[in-house]
């Protein structure tokens, strides 16, 4: 089965798509497109979903690298072609319903989802969107591993037990407390919002104390700097908002990603920069689209509901 746990490789079939149905591509871009597909079956698997047809696929001339079946052999391979758009179909609803994170998990949220999930201490965690987490408690621990999103987690006492979150390569220990714990791109954040957590890396080794309205970010178990944040808007999506202040637009749309069930994607780099301050509802992310292409004068291309390409 085609493997669509790769989200640059739809977002890349899906600016190719975008760039073609805008007009005619120069014969250097087409030769750049042509050499796209060629050089990995999974590219083609891609662009086959984003174009919504197998037939899309069929009707790209043959090329040197021979990317379609000869005329007379067609007959016969459309009975597989279908067989494997159903089959990219299938790996598509995989990799949109999460299915490994909702099955190993003992905590999970879809994307655009919120939950307050009591844990089996009497702690709480409260999980944003696109979260998953497993609980491993023991007589000596209270343990969890955040494999994949955000939560905040306000901790009960338990002085025979320390409440460790661990995640992309580092561990939070509350000191009785309310903080919150993210995975991103650039590897894991601690967010305090009361009380007192220690952070350390693993496998490096260092740590930290921090205090409350401090952060501090890690990577491959080392620690950056401790930083002053405003915890209550780095956590606003407990109120179901989103605060940017003065953050450049590809970071803002990044962020919105984390609460979109598809793809939101800056395909013209002129407008990556533009910076953004504003307060927005995470329940309708294509609403703070359309506000951002209001205030900003710039557009966007969709594709159906799951893709949106935002160009000048």
């Amino acid at each position: 089965m085609t493997d669509f746990n790769d989200k640059d490789m739809l977002e890349q079939a899906a600016e190719w798509f975008f760039r073609r149905d805008g007009g005619p591509l120069s014969a250097e871009d087409e030769v750049a497109f042509r050499s796209w597909l060629a050089a990995s079956v999974r590219h083609r698997d891609a662009y086959s979903v984003i174009a919504g047809t197998w037939q899309d696929l069929e009707a790209i001339q043959p090329t040197p690298f021979a990317l379609t079946p000869p005329p007379p052999a067609r007959n016969f391979l459309r009975p597989i072609a279908a067989g494997f758009t159903f089959l990219c179909s299938l790996g598509l609803g995989i990799y949109a319903l999460d299915v490994p994170s909702r099955l190993f998990a003992d905590g999970y949220t879809a994307v655009g989802e919120f939950q307050v999930l009591a844990l089996p201490d009497g702690s709480t965690a409260e999980m944003n969107s696109g979260t998953a987490i497993t609980i491993a408690y023991s007589s000596g621990e209270r343990r969890i591993h955040l494999k994949k999103g955000e939560a905040v987690f306000t901790v009960t006492s338990d002085q025979h037990r320390p409440f460790i979150v661990e995640s992309e390569g580092g561990e939070a220990t509350a000191l009785g407390t309310v903080y919150g714990v993210r995975n991103d791109d650039r590897g894991g954040v601690v967010t305090v919002i009361e009380s007192h957590v220690a952070v350390s890396g693993k496998p490096a080794g260092a740590s930290v104390e921090l205090g409350p309205d401090e952060r501090v970010r890690y990577e491959d178990g080392h620690l950056g700097a401790i930083e002053k944040v405003d915890a209550a808007s780095e956590t606003a999506w407990r109120r179901r908002k989103l605060i940017f202040v003065d953050q450049p637009l590809g970071e803002v749309i990044n962020e919105l990603n984390r609460y979109h069930k598809g793809v939101i994607r800056i395909v013209d780099e002129s407008i990556r920069t533009r910076r953004v301050s504003g307060v927005f509802e995470t329940s309708d992310i294509v609403k703070v689209i359309d506000t951002l292409e209001r205030s900003f004068g710039f557009n966007d291309t969709r594709l159906g509901g799951l893709v949106i390409l935002i160009h000048r």
